[in-house]
């Protein structure tokens, strides 16, 4: 049972990351990252952007994504309570 309340702890992080992640991603800029050492044959710097948005919206996600996190904690919280002795 500690092995569950672990992995779903660790579950719980990853969610809620992604979820900041995904609420963070319409306050990205427009061209992206430049992580330096990336040129094109013209010289030209290659941007890369980390989260796609173009027609989608990452609010609704990123809710869903946060609300598992926190009851993946509540589950994982409630299992070592009432069961792990």
């Amino acid at each position: 049972m500690k092995v569950l309340v672990v992995i779903l702890k660790v579950s719980a992080v990853i969610s809620i990351l992604c979820a900041l992640m995904a609420f963070g991603s319409d306050l990205l800029s427009v061209d992206g990252f430049h992580f330096g050492g990336h040129e094109s044959a013209e010289g030209s710097h290659k941007f890369y952007k980390i989260v796609p948005t173009d027609g989608v919206n990452p609010y609704p996600i990123g809710a869903v994504l946060f609300l598992a996190g926190i009851t993946l904690f509540v589950i994982s919280a409630l299992i070592k309570k009432h069961l792990v002795k």
